[in-house]
């Protein structure tokens, strides 16, 4: 009967103590990855702020989610242009240009689940001798929300290797030879 009672008591002490922690981790999150490129800033620039154009270099790409349809809305590029996806595999999301600074940066709003998730990124392009280095960023606010909170400590994990990825192609997109 103790052994039984003790066991009640570390069941009840762990999600309380997991609970508390959680109001320790932090209440946002940052990702960013940073690749330097071979390549004009306008070259850079055209293809970050063409929304069409991200599906060609991304890694979020049909090839990957088949089951992902993906639409356009707003202006072609700049600031209003808006990209959106829906997909069993994907789930809904909706990216908006709010900023663009030609040859430098574009920032953006993204959601997901119709607004119930949020964050804020930016895509820079810096010179760098003869290249440019463009660093891709997102943060978002975790709230209060212990599950958020450690949601938030695997966001790296999560989203990184995408952006490593993305990024890795947008290099080898603008570094091809032009014809």
């Amino acid at each position: 009967m103790k052994a039984l009672k003790k066991i009640a008591i570390v069941i009840l002490i762990i999600p309380i103590m997991l609970l508390l922690v959680s109001f320790l981790l932090p209440s946002r999150y940052e990702v960013t990855r940073t690749v330097s490129m071979k390549a004009p800033a306008d070259a850079v620039f055209a293809e970050i702020s063409t929304l069409k154009t991200w599906t060609n270099w991304t890694a979020w790409t049909k090839a990957k989610y088949p089951d992902m349809e993906v639409s356009f809305a707003g202006p072609d590029s700049g600031t209003g242009a808006t990209y959106s996806w829906d997909g069993k595999s994907t789930g809904q999301g909706t990216l908006v240009i709010t900023k663009s600074e030609p040859g430098k940066r574009i920032d953006y709003d993204l959601s997901f689940q119709q607004g119930k998730f949020k964050s804020t990124g930016t895509i820079t392009i810096a010179p760098a001798g003869e290249a440019v280095n463009v660093t891709w960023s997102n943060t978002g606010e975790l709230g209060s929300n212990p599950i958020n909170r450690y949601f938030g400590l695997m966001m790296d994990r999560m989203m990184g290797p995408d952006f490593a990825e993305g990024l890795r192609n947008l290099k080898e997109k603008v570094e091809k030879p032009r014809m």
